[in-house]
This record gives structure tokens, sequence and C-alpha cells, in this order.
């Protein structure tokens, strides 16, 4: 490589004649963990080591540069931080001597996880391994750089959630290059949001490929789960896992793309299963998905689909299959029509009545037409009990709307639509906030997470309080209660009670700390606090001198106690130390004829014979911020 081509570790993009990069921010002053490659590290004489992108018990992954094919890569690095630890004074791991056995095994597992990956590189849809290497007493593996970001990332910058037409649309070619993984033995235990990556062109990438340890509960390795996304059996080491694996996480990703919200977490699922029907938050969602994602994320795997192929078929092919009906959405049922029904009697009859003229008998055929007037009679008997309305002394069943949409002569359909009585319980009263989305249950989510949900669909109030045994910032109560109707248009007002922690916080440590960092901190306990300047010989300017309130001290943030914070302004100005007698007295006199002149005046002349040390105390202006 070219030493004059400076490259940036942040994102290996070309650095100006400056010295600065116009695609990120990254700067190479910013610090980097001990414990893992510094940027600017070269492995196997080819590869750039640049920032680290994310690390997790198995390893860490690194943006890199090729030095041969000149391109951006991603490189990996088997380093399970439970089982070794990095050598100071070299790039070389170490392994912890009672652990070397397992080191090997989870290395051989991740070397075969990634040969397999590297044979499938005409997969369109998966960042696919291109080449593998050992140094420092470990394995890498250069991994395809995926341009783009990811799905959870794309998804907050559209609104939070998509529609069936489009998901579909991009979902097709990982369906089927997860059937294809799945034959060949590799089940990814991983996808989430997190893990798919949106591409520059509009497609679909899945990284984040790991051993099975790594994504299961009771084993060597620290486990990485996905709340919300990560399959029930993957909390216990003692369940089998599969393709079903998968199923339950590619449909939990498609459950939150089309409502905007997370799946329930699965191990919380297991004792209290808490999942609300895809097509009961959005209305929009069509009802057999719903019901096809209800099955693919069954808690229990013998209950859940079984493979992609299953899940795929389900979704596109079972589409005419009957549901079950939910209370309040519209289910078309077929009504055959009264003429289909007397077809067949009446060709029975035709079939009955050849015989007849043959044997020149009439009595057939008045029995043929004797059974044709009772099927009709019967079928409009039929019809009259489908419409007629339900007896209102049956309080147990709800009132249904009946319209009537015609087709055809040969076919129609019923549309029905559960409607609520005036005269039935609570449960089936009109909501005040108006229909068309249910409402989530919001409880035991952090504030700025269900704002940033729901801020488009509702005006969000809050309810604030102290406690010194509920967390900052989660929300305890809702105003509109879980599963309520509302009209996301007429943005309701939802009051949400939130607690702001203790009414009694820690004063934190200032020294060393600068004044953005120390106020930032301030903040973050909800502390108020005002700023004054003073100067100092020993602390440098910009920097927290002392607080009003010595640190490790409480103070009360719920009675609006305030913190004063004293900040530098650098070293005293130093003044003469001797005047000659006559400047000190024509300096006497000018102050008294200047006091005498201005008696209205609230300043102060300060005697110029002051003390030194008390000067920067007495005489600088304190600013409030």
């Amino acid at each position: 490589m070219d030493n004059k081509v400076k490259l940036c570790m942040g994102c290996m993009n070309e650095l100006d004649e400056n010295g600065e990069c116009h695609y990120c921010t990254y700067t190479d002053d910013i610090p980097y963990l001990q414990s893992y490659l510094a940027p600017h590290t070269v492995l196997c004489d080819r590869y750039i080591v640049g920032k680290m992108l994310s690390y997790n018990g198995e390893g860490a992954s690194y943006i890199c540069f090729d030095m041969i094919t000149k391109t951006k890569a991603v490189i990996r690095e088997y380093m399970p931080d439970t089982l070794c630890e990095r050598e100071m004074k070299s790039k070389n791991l170490v392994v912890n001597p009672d652990c070397l056995a397992k080191y090997k095994t989870y290395m051989s597992e991740f070397q075969d996880l990634n040969r397999t990956l590297t044979r499938m590189r005409n997969l369109g849809s998966i960042c696919t391994a291109m080449d593998m290497f050992n140094e420092n007493n470990t394995c890498y593996v250069v991994l395809e750089y995926g341009e783009g970001v990811s799905l959870k990332k794309f998804l907050q910058a559209n609104r939070g959630y998509l529609q069936w037409n489009q998901v579909k649309k991009l979902f097709m070619p990982l369906f089927t290059t997860l059937s294809i993984l799945h034959n060949a033995g590799i089940i990814h235990r991983g996808i989430s949001p997190e893990n798919i990556i949106v591409t520059t062109e509009g497609k679909l990438k899945l990284t984040g490929f790991s051993i099975s340890s790594i994504r299961t509960a009771n084993t060597a390795l620290s486990p990485e789960f996905y709340s919300g996304y990560t399959a029930p059996e993957q909390y216990s080491s003692l369940e089998w896992q599969g393709t079903w694996t998968d199923v339950y996480s590619i449909a939990a990703v498609i459950y939150r793309i089309l409502t905007g919200y997370v799946p329930p977490d699965a191990n919380n699922r297991q004792n209290n299963d808490t999942m609300i029907p895809a097509s009961r938050i959005n209305p929009h969602i069509p009802r057999h998905i719903s019901n096809v994602l209800l099955h693919a994320m069954a808690v229990r795997g013998t209950d859940r689909i079984k493979s992609i192929n299953d899940l795929v078929s389900e979704l596109f092919e079972n589409v005419s299959q009957p549901s079950p009906h939910v209370k309040g959405a519209t289910q078309t049922i077929p009504v055959v029509n009264s003429q289909v029904h007397s077809q067949a009697p009446e060709r029975r009859n035709n079939e009955q009545k050849k015989p007849a003229k043959k044997k020149g008998n009439g009595a057939v055929t008045v029995l043929g037409l004797l059974i044709l007037a009772l099927l009709l009679v019967l079928g409009i008997f039929m019809l009259y009990e489908v419409f007629q309305p339900q007896d209102d002394d049956d309080s147990d069943s709800d009132s249904s709307l009946v319209s009537v949409v015609a087709a055809d002569d040969d076919d129609s359909e019923i549309l029905i639509q559960e409607a609520t009585s005036e005269d039935n319980t609570e449960s089936t009263e009109e909501s005040p906030y108006g229909t068309g989305a249910i409402m989530p249950n919001v409880v035991g989510l952090r504030l700025d997470t269900v704002e940033r949900e729901l801020g488009d669909y509702f005006t969000i109030r809050t309810d604030t309080y102290y406690s010194d045994t509920d967390d900052q910032g989660i929300i305890y109560e809702q105003s509109i209660p879980e599963g309520m109707s509302y009209d996301p248009s007429l943005m309701n007002e939802l009051t949400l009670k939130v607690c702001l922690g203790p009414s009694e916080v820690v004063v934190p440590e200032y020294s060393g700390q600068s004044k953005k960092t120390y106020l930032n901190t301030l903040s973050d306990l909800g502390i108020k606090y005002s700023t004054q300047e003073s100067t100092s010989s020993s602390v440098a300017a910009g920097y927290v001198i002392r607080t009003s309130v010595d640190p490790g001290s409480y103070i009360n943030v719920e009675d609006g106690e305030t913190l004063v914070v004293y900040v530098s302004s650098g070293p005293p100005v130093t003044s003469s130390a001797s005047s000659s007698s006559s400047s000190e007295s024509s300096g006497s006199s000018s102050a008294s004829s200047e006091a005498e002149d201005d008696e209205d005046s609230t300043s102060t002349e300060i005697d110029s014979d002051a003390s030194t040390d008390t000067e920067a105390d007495s005489t600088d202006t304190l600013e409030t911020e």
C-alpha cells in the first residue's frame, strides 16, 4: 500500500491533505478497549484493522482495509473473553490453562462455520466469508463489507414500520437464502433487526453468524440474546434447537416491521404469554398473515412451524385457509346461493324423469316437484335464520351487524363485523379513543422509548414522581388501558406516570472534571445547578474548582435544591505590590470625589492595598448560568 495514502480508521475512506475525514467523525485520539486490537494493526501482512464495530462472548468484529484488493471488509477475531485474555506486550491471546479444551473446541466450531459460509459466496442475501487465517494464537475470518444501514436504523427512519406489500418483496430472497443455509446445517440463532443490513440497493443481507454456544444459555461463553427475537428454547441448554429456532426469530422480525412493536420476550412468554395478534395492533395487516406469525412464534417448538419452506408456504400459498374470527374485525363467510342447492336435486329429477317417460308413469315427476318445493322452503327458512337478528334477551352474546355484498348470481359474500350492544357490559362499550388500533402495554418501558415509538400517534403527557425504590425513567402507569382501541389520527392524550428517581441524590465527584462533563453528569442525575466563575492558580480554566455541597453528600432534588458549581477562569491577574505615598493619597482623594459625585451608584472601588490572596474571590464578578 502507498504510504502516502492515509485512511480513516473509522470508515476506511481516504483522509484529505489535512488528515481529516469527510465521511465520519472518527479521530485517532478516540480511546479503544485495550483487550482488543488497536487501530492501524496489520494482520496477515494484508489487512489494516480499524475501529471495532461490535463484540460478544465469541469475539470481536473490526472494519478493515484489504491492501491487495483495495477494498473495505470486516474482520472477525475469535476471542472468547471468558476463556482467554490478550497479552499486553503483544497481540497474542493467552488461554486460561483450565479452559484450553473448551477454547480449542469452540475455535474448531468457529472455523467449520466460516468454512461453510466461504463455500456460499454465490448467496446474495448474506455477508459471505472471503478469507480465513490463523494468527496471534487465534483464528480470523474476513467477511464482505455490507454498504448500508441496519434494519433497526432503517425502520427508525421510516415511521417505525412497513406495509405487508413492502415486506414480502424485501424478504423473499432472504427466505430462499435461509432455506439453503438450513439445508447446509447452519442455524443462525441471532436473526434480529441488528443483524440484518438494508443495502444501498434496497436489499436485505443477513450478518452476525456465530457458533451455537454463544446464543444458548448455561454455556462457558457469555450469552448473546436479542430480547423479543430470541426463541424460547435458546434460554435453556436442555431444549432442542433447529430450523424452527430461526423460524421464530424471522417471524418476530416481520412482526416488529408490520406492527412497529417488539414482540414480548420469549423467556417471559413461557410463564405469561401476553402476545397480541399483529392484526389487532395494526388492522391493515392481513388476517391470515397475523395468524401465520402467531403459529410461527408459538412458545413450544413442537407447536411451531418447523421450517422456512413451511413458513413461506403458509404466508403465500394458504391465503384462503379459514382462520379464527377475532372480535372487532371483519370476517368474510361465503354463502351458497339457493339456486345452487336446487341444481343437484333438479338434475336427479331429470335423470328420474327419463325412465318415467318410457314407462308412462307421471308419479315420479310429481314426487320430484314436491321434493324441489320442500328444498326451496328449507332454503328460505335457512336464509331467514341467517339474516334474523339475535334475541335481545341473550346477554352473553354480542349482536352482529350484517351486510350483503353481491358479487354475481352464483356466489355472494356476507361481511360480518362484530358490533357493540348498548345494553351490554363494559367490555363491549365503544372506545372513547376511537378505533383502528389496539393500545399496547407500555408499563415497565423507558419513557424515551415510548415517546419515540408512540409520539406520532399520541399527545404524550408525563406525571412524574420521586421514589427510592422505583427505577428512574421507567413508566409505571398509563392512562389508556392495555387492549383499548384507539384511532392514531386523533392524537389522543396519553398520560404516563414516570419515576424521576430518588428524592435525594449523592453529589458526584468533580475532581478533574471539565465544566461541560460535570454539568452533563448533574443533568443525568436530575440535579439543578448554577455556575460561578472564580480564578484559581491550581485548576485549569474551564474545570470545576469546588461545589456548594461536598461530593458524597446528599442534595434534595425533589425540593429543588440548587447546587452551585464553581468553575475556574484561570490564574488571577497580578497587580503592583507597592505604590508611592503621593499616588496612594491622590488615589484616595480621587476615590472620595468620585463617591461624592456618584452617591446613587452601587459600584464600590476596592482599596489597592487589599490582600492578593483574597483579591480573586472579592473583585471578580460571579456569573450564574
